[in-house]
């Protein structure tokens, strides 16, 4: 298509964003749920509680900038959380099970951090509010802490026991 333009994807691409955020927040429960690990658990329900204020963002900064930000399913979250789901039943209820869930909710994290970045980016070039670009770079802030946290309790507990169960069964 002829004439689209940096802000036709941008907008498309807050949109992907805003939906992904909204699958998210109906699939994290279950992988609270799901979870063995005390600290992992709290991760992900302090996780939630960011994402509801992601959305909100989203939709702050789509008013600010004069469009909708639904319309648009993303295709990639929809396939993390397929994923996720079969992860959490093959492993359920082990230690593999928490690494696993930790994979997973990284795989979606680096695919929130790429999307903010690439969005954050494309709103600096185009001379977007600074406002709106604020209330993005937030929400990447607190994608990395989280990705950052995840890898820490996978180191510190996660790994190590799911190792241990591993190395009693041989």
């Amino acid at each position: 298509m002829a004439g689209k333009t940096l802000n036709d994807v941008f907008q498309d691409t807050v949109k992907d964003i805003y939906n992904s955020e909204q699958q998210l927040l109906k699939a994290m429960p279950k992988m609270q749920e799901a979870a063995q690990n005390p600290r992992l658990k709290e991760a992900i329900g302090t996780h939630i509680t960011q994402t509801q204020e992601h959305v909100r963002r989203v939709e702050e900064v789509a008013k600010m900038l004069g469009f909708d930000p639904n319309g648009v399913v993303c295709q990639g979250t929809m396939g993390l959380i397929k994923e996720a789901q079969e992860h959490i039943e093959e492993f359920a209820g082990s230690a593999a099970g928490d690494a696993a869930i930790v994979a997973c909710a990284q795989k979606n994290e680096h695919y929130e951090i790429a999307n903010y970045g690439t969005v954050i980016t494309w709103a600096e070039q185009l001379g977007l509010d600074d406002n709106a670009i604020d209330l993005l770079e937030q929400t990447l802030q607190e994608e990395e802490e989280t990705d950052d946290l995840l890898t820490a309790i996978a180191e510190e507990e996660i790994n190590p026991a799911a190792v241990g169960n591993s190395a009693s069964m041989r």
